[in-house]
């Protein structure tokens, strides 16, 4: 409240902001990212610093991204004795689906000389959220292929691969990005997700534990990044297509859903290779693996 007061702010509904307050809440937080000395954190959306401050008694570095200035630079100034956190003003996405350059040129500079994990640590805003664990799963996979095409003399920049990110959500789209097939949550974000990563619903936070409270409840979410599973996958951006594409007519078929959200030029190929590749092409959407999306976006990409 100290630093709400010094900046003469109020949460903006615009950025998405609620407070976490419940001192157990963060604790929760803190402890679901495992930190070490010789971490480097990605926090989005500090707000007043409050979980900022925990995390720096024991991570390495802390690169505290917010788009609220005058609160930014106010937390900040609350919290100057911590010398771990380097505070950056600038929107965590630079767009729907891409982050923002500075954030990771900070990142890289930060992690150059870490010993330890990379890890997003956070109580996102609402309204950034899904696309930012999108984008940021995305950027792992590009950094590990930067390794697999370029030369030993490319590689020196620090990859940016993260361990792990630990992060407040909505319930509701905790519930989407950890859902099996065939729910109603299941779709395109949570298949994305758990292709690239294992993820887990830790604990649900009540609306009491910020401030202001939202309106719906909210949950802890836990996703460990497999880059093992990188390779399974050619074309990232061909997938994320397939799946947006697919799950925007989701109450068709299979079928009807490919022709409908991607328009491809020989549907008769492709359910062919459906039925080759052990995929129903009148199933409904939801009721298909991700294993089957992966094979189905391989297919689409033939």
């Amino acid at each position: 409240m100290q630093v709400l007061a010094a900046a003469g702010a109020r949460p903006q509904h615009r950025f998405g902001q609620n407070f976490m307050m419940d001192q157990r809440a963060l604790s929760a937080i803190v402890e679901a990212g495992q930190l070490s000395s010789g971490d480097t954190v990605l926090e989005v959306g500090p707000g007043a610093g409050n979980l900022t401050s925990l995390m720096a008694a024991r991570a390495g570095h802390i690169l505290a991204v917010d788009i609220d200035e005058p609160l930014m630079h106010a937390a900040a100034n609350h919290w100057r004795h911590l010398t771990n956190i380097r505070w950056l003003h600038a929107d965590a996405l630079a767009s729907k689906h891409k982050l923002a350059p500075e954030m990771l040129s900070e990142l890289r500079s930060l992690h150059a000389t870490a010993t330890g994990s990379l890890k997003l640590i956070a109580n996102l805003p609402y309204n950034a959220a899904s696309p930012l664990i999108a984008e940021l799963l995305t950027l792992c996979w590009h950094e590990q292929r930067r390794d697999a095409f370029q030369t030993p003399s490319t590689r020196a920049a620090p990859r940016l691969i993260f361990e792990r990110l630990i992060f407040t959500v909505q319930w509701e789209v905790a519930q989407r990005m950890a859902a099996p097939p065939d729910c109603a949550d299941y779709g395109s974000l949570g298949i994305l997700m758990q292709l690239l990563a294992d993820v887990r619903i830790v604990r649900s936070i009540e609306p009491g534990a910020f401030w202001p409270p939202p309106k719906v409840r909210s949950a802890l979410v836990e996703v460990i990044v497999q880059p093992a599973r990188f390779g399974a996958i050619s074309n990232i951006e061909q997938l994320s297509a397939v799946l947006r594409g697919v799950f925007a007519h989701r109450r068709q078929n299979l079928v009807n859903a490919i022709r409908h959200g991607l328009k491809p030029p020989d549907m008769a190929t492709i359910v062919s290779a459906l039925n080759a590749a052990n995929i129903n092409p009148v199933s409904r959407p939801a009721t298909l693996t991700p294993g089957d999306f992966l094979r189905l976006s391989q297919i689409i990409a033939k």
